[in-house]
C-alpha cells in the first residue's frame, strides 16, 4: 500500500484542482495533508472522497489556523490522543489503519525560530514523549517536521531543533527515506531570494518508522514534479509499505 504525504501550502487555495489532480495521479491509499485551512478543507475533502477516499478525518483549523487531514480508501479509526501535544492536536493526528495493520501519526511542526523557538521545541519535546510510547508496535509518522540534520538535510545549520530530529533517530526510530537511499541529499523545499528565485534547499518532510514496522517498508521517495510545478512550496513524499 501507499501513503502519500504533503504540505499543501497555506490550504491550497486556488491551487486546490492540481492538488487533487497530482493526488488522484499518484493513486495512494492513504492521504495525509498538513497546512490546511478552515476555507480549503471542505472542498478537497468533498473532491477526495467522490474518488474513492471515503474515509476522512480533520484536525478542525478555525480561522487562519493550520491543521491536519488524512483520508483513506479503506476504514480507519481516529484515536484519542491529541492531548499529548501541546499544540492542542491542531498539528497531531493519529489514525489505526486495521486494513494495514499499523497506525498512523501525521505531525505539522511549525517552523518556528527567533523568539518563538521555545514553542516549536514544546513542541518537539511532546513528539519524542509519544515515540518513546509507540516504539514497540507497529507504527509510522508522517509530515512536514521543518526540521533535519545540519549539514546533511541543509546545506547549512539554521533549522531549529536539529538535535531533537538527531534523537528521534539515536532512539530506535529510523528514518524511512534515509533508509533506502542512504546520505544522499535531496531536497523538498527551498528559500527564496528576491524576484523568486530558489535559494537554499532543505529536506523537511520525513517518514519515521517503528522498528516493528521495518520489515514491511518497501519504498520511499520524493516527487519534486509538483513543487517545481508550482502546486505548492514543498515536495510529495511517498512512502510503500507491504
Amino acid at each position: 500500500m501507499k501513503i502519500l504525504s504533503w504540505n499543501i501550502m497555506q490550504g491550497g487555495g486556488k491551487r486546490s484542482g492540481e492538488i487533487v489532480a497530482a493526488i488522484r495521479r499518484h493513486g495512494p491509499d492513504v492521504i495525509a495533508l498538513t497546512e490546511i485551512t478552515a476555507g480549503s478543507v471542505e472542498r478537497l475533502v468533498r473532491s477526495l472522497k467522490s474518488d474513492g477516499w471515503g474515509e476522512a478525518f480533520t484536525t478542525d483549523p478555525r480561522g487562519r489556523e493550520y491543521g491536519i487531514c488524512v483520508l483513506s480508501r479503506t476504514p480507519m479509526r481516529q484515536l484519542a490522543s491529541q492531548n499529548e501535544m501541546p499544540c492542542g492536536g491542531l498539528r497531531w493526528l493519529e489514525v489505526e489503519l486495521p486494513a494495514h495493520g499499523f497506525t498512523l501519526g501525521v505531525v505539522y511542526i511549525l517552523p518556528r525560530a527567533g523568539k518563538e523557538r521555545p514553542l516549536k521545541e514544546r513542541d518537539w519535546d511532546a513528539l519524542l514523549k509519544a515515540a518513546k510510547l509507540r516504539k514497540e508496535r507497529p507504527y509510522l509518522f508522517m509530515g512536514d517536521w521543518n526540521t533535519g540534520r545540519h549539514r546533511v538535510d541543509e546545506v547549512g545549520s539554521v533549522v531549529p531543533c536539529s538535535d531533537k530530529f538527531v534523537d528521534l533517530g539515536a532512539s530506535g526510530w529510523i528514518d524511512v527515506w534515509r533508509n533506502f537511499h542512504g546520505e544522499r541529499r535531496e531536497f523538498t523545499w527551498y528559500s527564496r531570494m528576491r524576484g523568486g528565485v530558489l535559494g537554499n534547499g532543505f529536506r523537511l518532510d520525513h517518514a519515521f518508522s517503528s522498528a516493528p514496522l521495518a520489515p514491511r517498508l518497501r519504498g520511499c521517495r520524493y516527487s519534486h514534479a509538483e513543487r517545481e510545478a508550482g502546486s505548492s512550496d514543498h515536495s510529495v513524499m511517498l512512502v510503500e509499505v507491504e
